[in-house]
C-alpha cells in the first residue's frame, strides 16, 4: 500500500447539502451584574452539531475459499491430565463423543468446557444450517477490497511533523474522553516534572496542541488523541490528552458572523494511521 499522510485533511459539512435543522427554541435570561449582563434576554435557536463518525466496515473472509466467515461464541470441550500440583497438562480439544469416552469407560482424562470464540463460513451457518469451522490463521479481513491488519495496543505515540493544530481550535474534535498526563517517575525510566511541564509550557507560547494516532488495544477502533495544555486562572497547568472518534461537522449556516463572505477554514487534521480503515462509533 503505498504511504499517505496520516494528517490528510477531509472536507466535511461542505460536501453535504443539508442544513442543520433547529431542534430547540427559547430564551436565554440572563442577569450577571458583574459582567455587564443585566436583566437581558436573548430568544435563541440550537441545532445539533453533528460528528463525522462512520462504522467501520472490515470482512472476514477464508483465505482458501474466498466466502465470508462469521464468529460464534460456541462450547469446547478438553480433556486432561491433572499434574502433581493440579495443574492441567496435555491439554486437547476432543469431540463431544470422545469425552463422553474418556470420561465414562476409561476414566484417564478429566475434562473441561470452555466457552471459545471460533469462525465459520457465514453463507452455510445462516443460510444452510452447517457449522463449517475456519481456523484463524486461514482468515484475512479486508476493506473496500484491500487486505489490512487490526492495530495494536500504542505505547509509543508518534506526533509526525505536521502534527499539530491551534488550540484555539482543539473544540472541533468530537472527544469520547480526556486524560491527564503526568511525568513517569519510574526508575527506569526517570521522568521530571521540569520537562513535561516544559513542554506544556513551550504548546501554550506556540499556541498549539499535539495531534497523533491512539489506540487502546488490537481492534480496528482507533483514535485522534490530541494534546493540549490548559492553565487556570489560579495558576495551575494540566497537560491533557483527549480522544477524540471524529470532529465535529459545523454547520456554516449556523455561523455568527458580522460579515459574509469569510474564507472557510480547512478541517482540522484526525489520525489515520491506515486510510482505509475509519473511525467507528
Amino acid at each position: 500500500m503505498p504511504k499517505k499522510d496520516i494528517f490528510a485533511e477531509v472536507e466535511k459539512q461542505a460536501e453535504s447539502a443539508a442544513v442543520s435543522r433547529a431542534s430547540w427554541r427559547g430564551v436565554l435570561s440572563l442577569n450577571i451584574p458583574t459582567l455587564g449582563l443585566g436583566a437581558v434576554e436573548y430568544h435563541l435557536r440550537a441545532a445539533k452539531a453533528h460528528g463525522d463518525l462512520q462504522p467501520v466496515k472490515v470482512v472476514k473472509l477464508d483465505k482458501k475459499s474466498g466466502k465470508e466467515v462469521v464468529s460464534r461464541e460456541v462450547p469446547r470441550i478438553y480433556r486432561y491430565k491433572e499434574g502433581p500440583n493440579g495443574e492441567r497438562l496435555d491439554v486437547q480439544e476432543v469431540t463431544p463423543e470422545e469425552a463422553k469416552k474418556f470420561v465414562r469407560y476409561k476414566g484417564d482424562f478429566p475434562v473441561t468446557v470452555r466457552t471459545e470464540k471460533r469462525y465459520f463460513l457465514k453463507y452455510e451457518l445462516e443460510f444452510t444450517g452447517k457449522w463449517i469451522e475456519v481456523p484463524l490463521d486461514q482468515t484475512v479481513d479486508r476493506q473496500e477490497g484491500e487486505e489490512v491488519e487490526p492495530f495494536e495496543r500504542t505505547t509509543k505515540v508518534e506526533v509526525d511533523p505536521d502534527g499539530f493544530v491551534p488550540i484555539e481550535r482543539v473544540s472541533e474534535y468530537k472527544f469520547k474522553e480526556v486524560y491527564q498526563l503526568a511525568p513517569d517517575t519510574d526508575k527506569k525510566v526517570a521522568e521530571t516534572n521540569s520537562r513535561v511541564t516544559q513542554l506544556a509550557r513551550y504548546l501554550i507560547e506556540k499556541n498549539m496542541a499535539l495531534v497523533a494516532f491512539f489506540s487502546w488495544g488490537r481492534g480496528y477502533n482507533f483514535y485522534t488523541s490530541v494534546i493540549y495544555p490548559y492553565e487556570r486562572k489560579d495558576g495551575r497547568l494540566w497537560l491533557l490528552m483527549g480522544l477524540s472518534e471524529g470532529i465535529l461537522k459545523l454547520d456554516d449556516a449556523w455561523a455568527l458572523v458580522e460579515e459574509k463572505g469569510s474564507s472557510r477554514l480547512p478541517a482540522v487534521p484526525v489520525a489515520r494511521k491506515k486510510p482505509k480503515v475509519v473511525l467507528s462509533k
